[in-house]
Parts: C-alpha cells; sequence; structure tokens
C-alpha cells in the first residue's frame, strides 16, 4: 500500500508544480539529482498549500531550498493572522522519510537567522518575502510553525520530540509563539483525494435540538459542541473554507478574546458570539440529529473555527463544554450564485467597534470643543472621518497612542505597539485620557510625531540589532523621551519649544540607553514586543539610565552602517579576490539588501524581474567592472552597480554604498566575507 501511495503522490507532486518550482540554480546537474531535489521542494510547496491555504503558484513562490536556504525549504506568511510557516520537505521514493538530529538542527538555526532579521544570511528566494516576514515578526501576536513534511508514515523518533520540546520551552517563554506541526505521508494522502483545486469536504457532527427554516429555500440550525467544530479544522484544515471569499489569506488569524473566553468560560461562549454559517451541497440529518453534511465549506466564521481548534490544542475539556450557533443551507434548490450571494453577505456586515463608543463620550467631546476653541485646530473622533493635515490637528486614534506613550506606565506604550483596540477597553481608556485637555494632547501628538520621524531617519544609518529595533521600537523611544522631559504636559509654551528642539538629542539618549539594556539582557529584539513584562523590564533599566545623569553609551559599531561600510571599503575585496583568483570567470552572484531601507526601496522592484538581482563576475578585461548585470547586459563595480539600482528603481539611494557587502556568491558569502577568508588564511 505504501509503494502505491508514493507513486501518487509524486504523479501528483509532478502533476501540480511541474514548470512552477523554480529549479534554474540545479541547471548542468545530474538528472537524477535534479529530479529528487525537484520532488523535495514540490512536497514542501505541497506542504505549504495544505498548511496555508495557498494556491499552486503561490506556494510554490515560497520555495527558498537551495545554497544559503539555512536549513529551510519553504517559507509562507500570513499577515493578517499573523503566521509565518517554515517548512523542511524530506522525498523518499521508497516512503521512508524521517526527520533527523541534522534536521532539526538546521531548523533551528534557520529559524534563529529568521527570528533575529538575520536576512541577508539567506539566498534571494526569501528577499521578496522579507517584508512580510518583518510585519509579522514585529507583530506581538505572531504564530511560528515549523513543518516537517516526510515522504514516509513514520512518526517523528521520541528522541526528535524531546529536542523539540526543548526548542519549544526556548521560544514559548512567557507565551506560546512556537509550534510543530508535522505532516506525514498519509496526510499528503488524504489532501490529494479530497482534491487541491476544488476539495470536496464532507463534515459530520450531532445537533440534538436542530430546527429547519424551510422558505424559500431549507435551511437548518440549532448549536453544536465547539469540539465538533474544532475537529473539523484538525481533519481539514484550509478546505473547510474553500468557498469563503477571504480564501486563501486572512483566514487562521486567531481571536485571543475569544479563546479566552473558551477556556475560562466556556458555558457563555454561546452568550457572546454570533456562530458560523456553513454551506453544503447535500445534507442528510437523522431524527435524532445526527448531520452527514457533503461538499462542504464555512463561509462565515472561519476565524472562529481556527480559534476554536486553537483552544481545543490548549484545553480539549473547556472546548467540549462550550457550545454555538451553526446554520447549514444546502444548496440543491437554491438558484444560480446563491452561495456566493450568502457568502459575501456574511462576510461584509459591519461590526461596531469598541472605538466607535468612545467617540460618543464625554472625554473626546470635549477635547473636539477644546482642540476647537483653544488651539483653533481640528480632533476627529469618529471612524470613517477623514483626518485633519498633520499641522491642522489630528484623531482620536493618534491622540490615544500618543498618550499612551507619555504615560508613566510603559505597558500603555507595549499596547500600543500591540494592539492599539486595547486602548478603548475600560481597564485602560481611562488612565490614558484621564485629566488632559487640547494643549497637552496637542504636545503629546507633536512629540510622537517628531520622535517617529527622527527613528525614520536614524534607522538609515542603523543594521544588526539597532536596525531590527529602530523599525520596531519607535513607541517605546517615545515613552523614554516622554520619561526624561517630565515637564512636558506642564511647562511654559517658552519652555515646551525648547524641549520640542531637544527631540532629537533625546531619540540619541533613548536609543543608545535602550540597546545598552537590551544587550546588556540579551534578549531577541522580538521576544521583548512579544510580552509586557520584557518590554517593561528594558524600558525600566533604560529610564534608569537617562535620568542617572551618567554619560550616555556608545552604540557598538557592529550597529553603525558608516562604521561597517568604511571597514568594507578597506577591505578592497574586488582585489583581494582578483589577484588570489577566488571566484571563477562566470560565476553567478546575487544581490541582497542588508539595511531596511534599502529592502523597502528596492523589494518589490526586484521581485518584478529576477535579472534585476542577478549578476555575473567577469574579469577578462577589468579588475573594477567585475559585475555584469544580467538586466541590462552592462558592467559595473558591486558599488557602482547598487547605486544604479537606486536609480532605475526611481529611488533615492545613499550618498555612497559599499557594494561589496550587497552582493554574495551563494554559499560562500558577500565578496568581503570571502576577501576577509582569503586575508586570514594568507596571514597562516
Amino acid at each position: 500500500m505504501k509503494d502505491l501511495q508514493v507513486r501518487q503522490l509524486e504523479k501528483a507532486l509532478v502533476e501540480q508544480f511541474d514548470g512552477l518550482i523554480d529549479m534554474t540554480d540545479l541547471e548542468g546537474r545530474d538528472e537524477t539529482f535534479v529530479r529528487t531535489a525537484f520532488l523535495s521542494r514540490a512536497l514542501a510547496a505541497l506542504a505549504v498549500l495544505e498548511v496555508a491555504g495557498l494556491d499552486r503558484k503561490q506556494a510554490a513562490a515560497c520555495i527558498i531550498d537551495g545554497f544559503d536556504d539555512q536549513g529551510i525549504d519553504a517559507v509562507a506568511v500570513d499577515n493578517d493572522a499573523p503566521h509565518i510557516w517554515i517548512v523542511q520537505a524530506k522525498w523518499s521514493k521508497e516512503g521512508n522519510a524521517t526527520f533527523d538530529q541534522k534536521a532539526l538542527f538546521a531548523a533551528k538555526e534557520g529559524l534563529k537567522k529568521l527570528v533575529n532579521s538575520q536576512y541577508d544570511r539567506f539566498n534571494k528566494k526569501l528577499q521578496p518575502m522579507v517584508p512580510h516576514l518583518n510585519a509579522a515578526l514585529s507583530n506581538p501576536r505572531v504564530q511560528i510553525t515549523i513543518v516537517p513534511a516526510l515522504a514516509g508514515d513514520r512518526e517523528l523518533s521520541a528522541g526528535i520530540q524531546r529536542d523539540f520540546e526543548d526548542l519549544l520551552r526556548e521560544y514559548n517563554d512567557p507565551q506560546e509563539i512556537l509550534r510543530v506541526e508535522p505532516i506525514l505521508l498519509p496526510h499528503f494522502i488524504s489532501a490529494l483525494r479530497s482534491g487541491l483545486d476544488d476539495p470536496k469536504v464532507d463534515l459530520s457532527a450531532r445537533m440534538p435540538d436542530f430546527r429547519y427554516h424551510d422558505e424559500p429555500y431549507l435551511a437548518y440550525y440549532g448549536t453544536l459542541t465547539a469540539d465538533q467544530v474544532a475537529r473539523w479544522y484538525s481533519e481539514h484544515r484550509h478546505r473547510l473554507f474553500q468557498r469563503n471569499i477571504r480564501f486563501p489569506l486572512g483566514l487562521t488569524k486567531i481571536n485571543a478574546g475569544l479563546v479566552e473566553t473558551v477556556l475560562r468560560e466556556p458555558e457563555h461562549f454561546w452568550y457572546f458570539h454570533n456562530g458560523i454559517t456553513v454551506l453544503c451541497d447535500q445534507l442528510n440529518v437523522s431524527p435524532r440529529g445526527d448531520l452527514e453534511l457533503s461538499g462542504a465549506s464555512v463561509v462565515n466564521g472561519a476565524q472562529t473555527v481556527a480559534s476554536l481548534h486553537e483552544a481545543a490544542e490548549r484545553s480539549t475539556e473547556s472546548v467540549a463544554r462550550a457550545r454555538l450557533n451553526v446554520r447549514i443551507i444546502p444548496l440543491k434548490g437554491t438558484p444560480n450564485n446563491f452561495d456566493r450571494r450568502v457568502t459575501i453577505a456574511t462576510n461584509t456586515q459591519n461590526g461596531v467597534a469598541e472605538q466607535d463608543f468612545r467617540a460618543l463620550d464625554q472625554i473626546q467631546t470635549r477635547l473636539r470643543y477644546d482642540f476647537d476653541v483653544t488651539l483653533n485646530k481640528k480632533y476627529v473622533i469618529k471612524r470613517g472621518e477623514a483626518p485633519p493635515a498633520p499641522s491642522e490637528g489630528c484623531d482620536m486614534v493618534e491622540a490615544a497612542i500618543a498618550l499612551a506613550c507619555a504615560h508613566q506606565d510603559a505597558k500603555f506604550s507595549f499596547q500600543a505597539k500591540s494592539e492599539t483596540g486595547l486602548l478603548w477597553k475600560d481597564e485602560t481608556y481611562p488612565k490614558v485620557f484621564r485629566s488632559r485637555d487640547a494643549r497637552q494632547v496637542w504636545r503629546a501628538v507633536q512629540l510622537l510625531r517628531e520622535v517617529k520621524q527622527e527613528m525614520d531617519s536614524r534607522q538609515q544609518g542603523l543594521e544588526g540589532r539597532a536596525g531590527v529595533f529602530a523599525e520596531q521600537g519607535p513607541y517605546l523611544i517615545a515613552h523614554l523621551v516622554f520619561q526624561g522631559n517630565r515637564s512636558w504636559s506642564s511647562c511654559s509654551d517658552s519652555e515646551w519649544e525648547k524641549l520640542a528642539k531637544r527631540i532629537p538629542d533625546s531619540v540619541d539618549s533613548a536609543l543608545r540607553w535602550a540597546m545598552h539594556s537590551l544587550d546588556e539582557s540579551g534578549s531577541q529584539i522580538g521576544a521583548v514586543f512579544r510580552t509586557a513584562q520584557r518590554y517593561g523590564l528594558i524600558v525600566k533599566s533604560a529610564v534608569s539610565g537617562i535620568i542617572s545623569g551618567q554619560s550616555t553609551p556608545e552604540l557598538s559599531s557592529e550597529y553603525e552602517v558608516t562604521e561597517r561600510e568604511k571597514r568594507a571599503r578597506q577591505a578592497n575585496a574586488v582585489t583581494v579576490i582578483v589577484d588570489a583568483g577566488a571566484i571563477a570567470e562566470g560565476t553567478r552572484l546575487e544581490f541582497r539588501p542588508i539595511v531596511e531601507p534599502e529592502r523597502r526601496a528596492l523589494t518589490d522592484w526586484l521581485s518584478e524581474d529576477q535579472r534585476r538581482g542577478s549578476a555575473t563576475w567577469v574579469v577578462s578585461s577589468s579588475r573594477s567592472k567585475v559585475l555584469l548585470w544580467e538586466w541590462n547586459g552592462e558592467r559595473y563595480s558591486p558599488s557602482a552597480l547598487v547605486m544604479e539600482m537606486f536609480k532605475q528603481a526611481n529611488k533615492s539611494g545613499p550618498k555612497a554604498v559599499q557594494g561589496t557587502r550587497r552582493w554574495f556568491v551563494p554559499g560562500q558569502g558577500s565578496l568581503v566575507e570571502i576577501a576577509n577568508r582569503i586575508r586570514d588564511e594568507s596571514a597562516e
């Protein structure tokens, strides 16, 4: 039976992904080797299709297997969730693929590089995903799933499971962000039998209290225990949502409040939730309420289903005690496109956010009046109303974030960063807005804007951990600036003007103290922004330094772009490499941005045409213009080519750049790294 399953899987991989997966990096290799590599990559793509709900073309674009893949075969990102899947696939024509210690170590190291934003260590296949990875990893609610995709039927060994448990403990303290979900041969076969393009999902459930509505079309409704719905997701994953208009992205977003309700108050879940809607081709109902649904799809409530599955992973007992309303509509006898009309209607009903209720209270109406009378500025409090020009006022959301950063308790600036909606909660909102008048709110907004602008400017010159922090930490820095200038809200207008002029210096000091605290603690940047506890410890340490009167610590030279560029210039990498003959004529190189502003400027432009990020090493007629750009066939020095890329992309680039840090030989490193190794070997 296993031999037959392997043949079926191999046939499906070829049919589904032939021509979609990039194999150009293996041109000229042995045919058998290329075939095996294709099947491994296609298996990774099929795993992505399964767990992330992407289509075949999108799943194929997630493959990064090859030189400098850092032990990862595929990466998929859903920013709406936010969720990152890291896939490592193992193909076996005998159906005996397993996950060993070497594979686990590679996945662990690859994960570490992603979390630490060391994107330049990965090949160019990953680079188009970097903006999405950055956005997801910057979100405190991110979930990361390692997916061992195995063409075999053996479960992970006890030793590998123990090692994964160690890895989970490392990343899941104090909250869970990492999990492991193997996909084995039987699951792949089940997915193929259901159909990849138009899956047929059959569901069963028990609804003892079912009722029906028969005019003009038949529909059933009643309550199900939540564990039954959670099981649907466990068995069918994204195939369960095939008819949903939001398919394939955004369906795995977990509603944290919903999960907490199920776990803490399962008996109240029915009261707090609207329920879900399921369409099916055919429905059979027994007198006792046993339901058999054929061709089923959840078209409204997909996030609820995913959240119930998440809750069931933590406590099956609690989920079994919860109940929810379920509406089931068989499509037999309905007009054409009725399924689409139901799907659209049930997914486009506007909800009322807590922010909308706050817009009606006296605090906000008073501030709007105060802005108008005292400052002659506009204060917008209703969603949907256009915000004023920056010089003419602000809206309620910007004010809430600014006041959260200004609050003495760091947890409010953490909430502003992690989930702005928390600022409207009863336990937060009064503390943020209490006793604030229009002048104080406007000052807080102005200070926050200046800090964000200064941090954006500073980011141009930072890399490594400091570069990542500069991108994620403007609200933390704003909080430090407020704490270092505690008279901001009560000082006279003349003193305020002086304080405002000092903001760039205050930002510089706050940034240095924050990085000093981060480096002393050894914390990962992402981990600090995932939990209020770690965030608060870094803030406490940095504030202590700022108000201590001690001299401000210097940033490590490893964080300063100018210092790294200076060392790269001194390395004179091209001359060293040419003299040593270390790179063969015709070797292909690839461009990798190394700082975030470069990624923002060039990533989309590079992804439009793969030739833009590729060059060939040629030294036959020039010792300086050693790169032949594949996009236009012209020769450049590494630095000149980077500047030309900014020009062609219509982006403003740096005044000078060291291209030898940005052009990589896959498997060997950047030109600077290659030159440094040559020097080290010569010195021995």
